[in-house]
Order: C-alpha cells, then structure tokens, then sequence
C-alpha cells in the first residue's frame, strides 16, 4: 500500500508544482495561505474524528510545524543563492540521509537486511540509482563547497522531518485516519502562523489575505494537505521512510507527461525538455525498487 500512497504523492505534487508555478499569488500572500488554510479545512474533520493520541504525537507534530516552518525559509532562501535547479538537483540526497538515520533510530530494522543480504543489496542499489538520476535529471551544474555546506544542514533538517512522518504514525492508536488530521491542523496552524508573523511587514494590509480575488486564485493549496494525507499513510505502511520518499520523487515524470500533453495542445511549456535515457533510469531504478521491497 505504500507505492500507492507514495504515487498518489508525487502525482499530487506535480500538479502542485504546476498550478503554483502559473499562480499570480504574491510569495507572502501564499506562504501565509499554505498553512492557515490546510488547517482551516482540517481542522473541523479533526474535530468530527476527535481522539486524544499520546503526547509524543503531540510533540512531534509540534516540532514538525517549526521545522517545515523552518525548512520553507531557508529552502527559499538557498534558491535565491544558488538556483532553484542546483537546489533541486541535490534535493534527492534526503532520500540516502533519511535511510541512513532510520538506521540509526531503528538499529533493529538492521537484522531484516542482514537476513536477506542480495535483497537489501538491491534495494540499497535501487535507492542510490533513484538519487543519481534524480540529480542528472534537475542540473548538470558543478557544486560548489560552499552550496554545499549550506545545503546540507537542510537535506539533513528535509530527512529528519521523513523520518518524523513515519515515527509519529506509531503513535496511531489504531485510528489511523484521526491521526492524520489531526496532525494536518497541528502543523497547518503552525506553519500559517509562523509565516504570517514572518511576512506581516511585506503585506499591503491584512485585508490582503481575504481578498476573494487572491482565496479563489489559491484553490490548489488543498493539494498540500492531501498530499500530507498521502504521506501518512505512505509512511504508515512502508517499513523504511526512504522508500516513500524516494517514490514520491517521481513528481519529475509526472510534470514531463503533463508538459508534453500541453506542448500536444499547442501551450508553451516553462520546463526544460529532460532527455529520454534519464528519465528510463529513473524508471528503471525506482520499479526495481518498487519490487524489492516488496515482501
């Protein structure tokens, strides 16, 4: 079930992708409106499915809520250093890291790979291929050390917020579907308000957020909540979040489809044309993935 949920993210995300890319939303405006209104629309099915969890699940989705907070900032920040591509093109480390502390967290997961060596060597090989056709598929640009040593507290802040994902399901209590509303809320208020604190001074007047004309252009923020949906449920499943992860990457192919659909149609396309081989061992690396998880 995790392929599933795990595609069912990444198709998401590419739509996202693209309904964000021709939004004329202002940045301030819409980093404001991508928490507060996923928690207003989660909120009340949290409270028609109200449960009380544990309080570590408490303190996890707090700690998510400042932390994606967090990430959002120094993500956008990093991309006007260094490019959106060269950000991007590195962004599929998360994947390794988030395998490697899993590990680290969970060092009896270790004993299921030891007992089955030629799967878990695929698997491993499956996952460093993903990153390396995702990282061929975004920039060809050098790396600089100084892009470095900035983007990798991030990737490793980016893992640590997967691993997050899949630990604060435990915690379910057998409500599964509560859990993650419930979570959507928590961290959807708190992301709305840090960045609402954070912008206050770049918006024209408050009024600006109830602007009817900027809500209706702001349709697909749902998309993210669904998506934080996907993702639980993804995380949920799988035995190792890289895994997830790492499917949910494929938004790449899914935005190269819907862009050949529309170059099809006669509308110009904003995104690079991504040679045929690379997008093959992609594919190639995440069924094979997809296969040797499969128990």
């Amino acid at each position: 079930m995790w392929v599933v949920f795990s595609l069912l993210t990444s198709v998401i995300s590419a739509v996202y992708d693209l309904c964000n890319q021709n939004s004329k939303l202002k940045a301030e405006v819409f980093i404001i409106y991508r928490g507060l209104l996923v928690a207003m629309i989660a909120t009340p099915l949290a409270l028609i499915y109200f449960h009380i969890f544990p309080w570590q699940f408490y303190a996890i989705a707090v700690l998510q809520g400042f932390c994606i907070s967090y990430l959002d900032y120094k993500y956008f920040q990093t991309c006007q250093k260094f490019g959106a591509e060269n950000v991007k093109g590195l962004w599929s480390l998360t994947v390794f890291f988030t395998f490697i502390l899993w590990f680290l967290l969970k060092p009896e997961t270790i004993l299921t790979y030891i007992e089955t060596p030629a799967r878990s060597l695929v698997i491993t090989a499956s996952l460093l291929l993903m990153i390396f056709a995702m990282t061929k598929l975004s920039s060809d640009n050098k790396v600089s050390r100084n892009f470095l040593s900035t983007l990798l507290p991030i990737l490793c802040l980016a893992s640590l917020i997967d691993i997050s994902n899949k630990l604060i399901m435990t915690y379910n209590d057998g409500y599964v579907l509560p859990l993650t509303f419930h979570r959507v809320a928590i961290t959807g208020w708190i992301i709305g308000i840090v960045n609402l604190l954070a912008n206050s001074k770049k918006l024209t007047s408050y009024k600006e957020l109830l602007n009817p004309k900027n809500l209706l252009q702001c349709w697909f923020i749902i998309l993210i909540g669904i998506s934080m949906i996907c993702v639980n449920f993804a995380m949920y499943y799988t035995p190792n979040p890289a895994y997830a992860s790492a499917i949910s990457m494929l938004t790449v192919i899914w935005i190269i489809i819907f862009n050949k659909i529309k170059s099809y149609l006669g509308q110009e396309t904003i995104y690079p044309s991504i040679g045929l081989k690379r997008i093959l061992l992609l594919l190639f690396a995440a069924i094979t993935l997809i296969i040797s998880t499969q128990q």
